[in-house]
């Protein structure tokens, strides 16, 4: 039994090793577009806000935003999926 709840604890850790990894790489590989397209919600310093006009403009994104934010919402599935 304890292994399994090593198993269980060491696969929540790395769900969330990878989301916090997720975020910094949008952060990084969106950044220039998030300047573009959401300046406004940038100054309100909002995550939600500015995370809700990047999904709204991610067609207009860069592709290395688009494929950091495909990244990160299929890490953020995972971790729904594990819980």
């Amino acid at each position: 039994m304890s292994k399994t709840v090593f198993i269980l604890a060491a696969s929540a850790l790395l769900l969330s090793a990878t989301m916090l990894s997720a975020q910094n790489t949008v952060r990084e590989a969106c950044m220039p577009d998030i300047r573009k397209y959401c300046s406004a919600e940038l100054g309100s310093f909002s995550r939600e806000n500015v995370r809700a006009c990047l999904i709204k403009n991610i067609k207009q994104t860069s592709p290395a935003c688009q494929a950091a934010a495909k990244a990160r919402r299929d890490a953020e599935r995972a971790k729904k999926k594990g819980s």
